[in-house]
Parts: structure tokens; sequence; C-alpha cells
């Protein structure tokens, strides 16, 4: 069977699939499902000789200019595509997309990924067929059974994500970024290319001429993103990242929005910079069992319970939004997110004082996967909720974890030094899945778009040393050189304008954090959820400690799996309202291994 039944299409549009498709080895057909999302690229392009079928999941800026999928410019696209996808993969300037062409008249199909890979189709490679989806539903809906990856269930569990194009199934694959894959329907083969920009190494420059190519890269990009058909909002935070795009964004009609835990100082520092920029902002409060509303509803798509952008859609929806600016990969472009370290006092005091470590150059495949296991790995030690089988399964395959690293450590700029490699590692890896799940969520009602995935923006990061990078030191620097109208607005990690002098923030930031954390403590200590020095946006520790609903939300999810261990989990939630720490992407991890049992119906031991 090439073409899908009625019913699988009825399944593809009740679970919310966007883009899928189906091989039948050796029949020479094959079968392509498109869902409308986003109001960009609605339907599938059918070349003139009608041989040809092309359809585009996401969005992109190809030669500079945002298409969207209509018209003779969609016919266009597929025409170029046609005649060589390698060569269109290099016009693409700014993109988060798969791209897939039937081609009935050769009996290939050619997948594209666009070149960060950040949102990847699922492949199963079977006997009789070859199906894909851009989300787990859909794939379920269309392949036989699939089983568990016991590795990719156990990087799940201590990363948030699968290392490479690894998945939680077996005979599963993401597709790799900046590649393209042609598969034949005669005998079920794939081609792989993986087109590569050259990368010649930048020296260092200027942190003020860098700071102005900078914001000259990013005025670029966003223009490139825009569309006067098109209505534009923007995730708005009082961090560094998305107030350097909405400082730079110069089109008319942007509108901002937010999430936030009630009475933090963040909220206050947002609505600041809002007003600052002379935009409109939408805030939601996030409180109570969120969890149940937000997070279990789609953790199905992608396996994975982490994020809330998807509090904002309604209000983004009310407001006609089509298409949503996310500044996600800045600060590890720019903030030097990829240069803070575990371990050992020293290690915390560079973080502290925003100190650059050791870069080696010579470092192995094998010493490379050691140190970037023990940076990624969320800590457990404080929140035991699994069974000890559980964790005995999970903690025999670290050695293969760290091959899993080791593997895929060579794609990361090999040559360079180890920081510059560690932060292609996480643009490669945790960016990868956590764009896929942002943009994601939000669809089909809107569409995000990504200012720092733009080509140029990245060339730009290239030249910014670990010196300049580390501690945001070259982030402060860009406010108060560069973007002077906000300047004046505080950011939230040192609550402390811009224009401020870089050791006064550095102090600062202690200050800060000691803030937050002594009216936490002192709110325990009284029992009672204090108002005052709340700071963060997301307010882990409190909703942990003193949300109730919130509780009982998350514990009734994990306890559906029969590998959750109720009383060492609330042994473990007692203990974080007497004062011990717990990391809230902890929880989320937890619940979303634990959460495996509802896919595939089984202990996840």
């Amino acid at each position: 069977m090439a073409e899908f039944e009625p019913d699988e299409i009825a399944k593809l549009q009740a679970v919310g699939t966007s883009l899928a498709g189906r091989i039948a080895i050796g029949a020479g057909t094959a079968a392509l499902f498109r869902r409308s999302v986003g109001r960009l690229w609605p339907d599938v392009v059918t070349a003139d000789d009608s041989a040809f079928r092309l359809a585009v999941d996401g969005y992109l800026v190809h030669d500079g200019k945002f298409r969207l999928g209509e018209g003779d410019q969609a016919k266009s696209i597929a025409t170029v595509f046609r005649a060589d996808p390698m060569a269109f993969l290099a016009g693409i300037d700014n993109g988060c997309c798969n791209i897939v062409g039937q081609d009935d008249a050769r009996k290939i199909t050619v997948i594209a990924n666009d070149p960060t890979g950040c949102q990847p189709l699922y492949i199963h490679v079977g006997r009789d067929a070859i199906a894909f989806a851009n989300d787990l539903p859909g794939l379920m809906a269309i392949a036989p059974r699939l089983e568990r990856d016991p590795l990719g269930c156990a990087e799940l569990y201590w990363f948030g994500y699968q290392i490479g194009n690894r998945t939680i199934f077996r005979d599963v694959f993401r597709t790799p970024p900046d590649a393209v894959l042609t598969i034949d329907w005669r005998d079920g083969s794939i081609a792989t290319e993986t087109w590569a920009r050259p990368a010649d190494p930048v020296p260092p420059g200027d942190p003020s001429e860098v700071g102005a190519e900078l914001i000259a890269a990013m005025r670029t990009a966003c223009h490139r993103l825009y569309s006067p058909e098109r209505r534009y909002g923007i995730k708005l935070s009082g961090g560094m990242d998305s107030r350097l795009i909405a400082g730079s964004w110069q089109d008319p009609g942007l509108n901002a929005f937010t999430y936030t835990a009630p009475h933090t100082i963040e909220g206050r520092i947002t609505g600041r910079l809002a007003r600052a920029l002379a935009i409109p902002l939408d805030v939601v409060t996030v409180d109570g069992d969120f969890f149940s509303t937000l997070h279990a509803p789609i953790f199905r798509k992608h396996a994975i319970a982490e994020f809330f952008h998807q509090a904002l859609t309604p209000r983004m929806q009310e407001r006609n939004i089509d298409c949503a600016l996310d500044g996600i990969a800045g600060d590890v472009l720019f903030g030097g997110l990829a240069l803070k370290r575990k371990g050992g006092f020293g290690a915390t005091l560079r973080n502290v004082f925003g100190i650059a470590g050791p870069a080696p150059t010579d470092i192995s495949d094998e010493a490379a996967a050691e140190i970037i296991f023990s940076q990624i790995r969320v800590p457990d030690a404080n929140l035991p909720a699994l069974s000890a089988d559980a964790m005995q399964a999970i903690d025999a395959l670290k050695t293969d974890a760290l091959a899993d690293i080791a593997r895929e450590f060579p794609n990361c700029e090999p040559g360079r030094p180890f920081d510059r490699r560690y932060i292609r590692f996480a643009i490669r890896n945790r960016m990868r899945r956590d764009v896929a799940l942002q943009g994601a969520i939000c669809r089909p009602e809107v569409e995000t778009i990504y200012p720092f995935l733009d080509r140029d923006v990245q060339a730009v990061a290239a030249r910014i040393s670990s010196a300049q990078a580390v501690g945001k030191r070259f982030y402060r620097r860009l406010y108060r050189e560069q973007l002077p109208r906000i300047a004046g607005v505080p950011l939230d990690d040192s609550l402390l304008p811009a224009r401020a002098p870089n050791a006064v923030h550095v102090f600062a930031r202690i200050l800060r954090y000691g803030l937050e954390t002594s009216s936490f403590r002192a709110s325990l200590l009284l029992k009672a959820n204090l108002r005052f020095g709340r700071v963060n946006a997301v307010q882990w520790p409190r909703w942990i400690a003193f949300d109730r609903d919130f509780i009982a939300g998350i514990r009734g999810f994990m306890a559906q799996s029969a590998s959750f261990d109720a009383a060492r989990f609330d042994a473990a939630i007692e203990a974080v309202r007497r004062g011990k720490p717990v990391s809230g992407t902890r929880i989320m991890l937890t619940a979303s291994f634990l959460g495996l049992d509802q896919i595939f119906g089984e202990s996840a031991a």
C-alpha cells in the first residue's frame, strides 16, 4: 500500500501531524500527507508536469527572501529544489524546516533538513516500507509497532534529549542537520549527502567593532523574516536574547508576549522593556496545575515535557499573530552559556565572576565525551522518584551514552578550541531539540521563527572570543554601546541596567542570587510563599515547595508508570519544603522518562 487510507489520514489529522509520508519499497509508489500549519506553505506544491510534489514544513529564508509558499513563488522553489537540492540548501539564509520532494518520474523521495537541523523529521526504516513524520503520534499512526530504544530513553532522563540522530525508538532516526537524504523507492536504499559551509577560522575581533557588526547582522536577519502580509509577535523576557531581537527589529506592527509566575521582578523588567521599545505587551501568568494544562497535552508529540511557550498561543491567536520571534540560541552564541562548567570550587568561582576556563584544542573524542557528559547531565540525587530497577537499567547504559557523544563530537568544528566545539555540540543537540519543540508546540496556530539561526548572525558569533562572551560581558557591552534606547532597562541576571560597569554587574549578580535565595528560604521558614524577592519569571523552587496543585498534577502524571516510586518522590518533595535544593529541569525530565510508559504501554524499566 502506498497512498494513505482514509482512516490513516483521519488519524494524522486528529493528532495534529503536519507532515508525513510513506514509501512502499519495491512498489515504486509513495504517499505524502501535508496539513496546513502556521499560515506558511499551506499546501503541497505540484510541479507543472505533475510528476514532482514538494512539501515544506516550517519556514525558510532563501536568497534573502522570506518564502511564504504561495502561488508562482512556491512553484519556482519546487523547480529549483528539484534541479539541485544541495544548491538549494546553500541558498538558505535562515530556516527551521523540513523539505520533502516526491519525484514520481525518478522514483525517489528527497528529504532535506535546514542548515541547523532544528526541526528534524522522525524516519522509520522497515522491511517493506519507510515512513516519516514530524512528530511521534504521526509516525506511530503510519508505521508498524515501534519498540523502545533503552539508550535513547536513558539519554532523555539524563539530558532531556538524545545525542546525534538517536530517538526513543529502535529503527527510528532523526534527519541529520544540513543534509539531503535520497530514498530509492525500488530498493529502500537511503543515500545521505551532508552539505557544510566552509568554516575557515576567524580571529576574534574588537568587541566594539564586532558589536556593531552584530547589530547590523541582526537587523538584516529580522528584516529577512519580515513580510507585510503577516502579523508578528515576539516572545519577550527580561533576559538578553529576546531583547536583542526586539531592539533590532525595525519593521512596524510588532507585538510582545510574555509568561511569568506571579509577582516576579523579571515580569516587571519585561514590562519596562516593552515600554522602552514602545511595543504592546500581553502578560500570561502561570501558576496552579499548569503541568496538566500546558505540558502533559503535548508530551506525546515529542516525548518531553519542558516548555511554557504554548501558554502564549491563545493570546497570539487573539491578536491574529502569524509568526512569533523567539530568542533561542542567543545564550549559547553570545551569552557564554556553553562556557559555564560544573564541578569543583574553581569552576563555581569562574562561573560567578565570569572567567573563561581552559580551552584545549587537542582533546580526544573520548575525553571530550567525559567532559560533556558531566556538564549536560541533570543531577537527580535530590529527586529520587524512580524504582531501583529503573535506575539500575539507566546507569548500566552510561558507557553507551559516552560512545554516542564521542561519535557526535567529530561533527563539531574539528580543530577549533574545545569551548567553540562545545557551542556547536549544544546547537547540534540541545538546541535542535529545544527549537523543534518550541516551534512545534505553538503550531498550527503560530509559526515560531528564529533570528539567531540566521547564517550572518552565526558568522558574527565566530568572531567573539570566550574571554569576551563569558559571564554575558559581551552582551552587556553590546547594549551599552549599540542599543542606548534600551540600555537603561535592567537585566534580569543582575537587576542593573546594561550601562553599569561590568565589574558592578558581577557583584550585583551575587546579590541578586542572594535576594532570590534568602526570600525563598524565608518563605520556607515561615511556611508562607512571600512575594518579596521573587526575581525569575519561572519559579521552580516555589512551585515545587508551595504549589500543591502543581505537585498533584505532576505526581499524577508520573504515577501512571510502574517505575514510579511514590514514597521516594513524596519524601523528596518534603525535603524541598525543608530547604533541600532541586532542579525544575530535573522534575520535568523525570516526568518525561516515566511518561514513556504511556507511549509504549510498558514499564520504563
